[in-house]
């Protein structure tokens, strides 16, 4: 039984690491797309790189978000 919570609790730690890099990695591309849309409508004008930087970002979070989502489902079907 003792080697069951030791496992449990490398896991768990091991998941929370996982989610606080999630987490950042979603921050992180949120906070560089936003800035890239300002800076778009700064210039008032199509810049096509711009545009493929921030469609990168999204496509980043929408990523990150689907992770987030797949680890936050294993953590609770661990904790049952």
């Amino acid at each position: 039984m003792v080697h069951m919570d030791f496992f449990k609790n490398k896991i768990k730690k091991f998941q929370e690491k996982k989610m606080d890099e999630i987490l950042f990695k979603i921050q992180f591309h949120e906070s560089t797309k936003k800035k890239l849309e300002e800076e778009m409508k700064k210039i008032g004008a199509k810049d096509e790189k711009l545009e493929k930087n921030i469609l990168y970002h999204s496509q980043m979070v929408a990523i990150w978000r689907g992770n987030e989502k797949k680890l936050r489902k294993q953590i609770t079907d661990n904790s049952e």
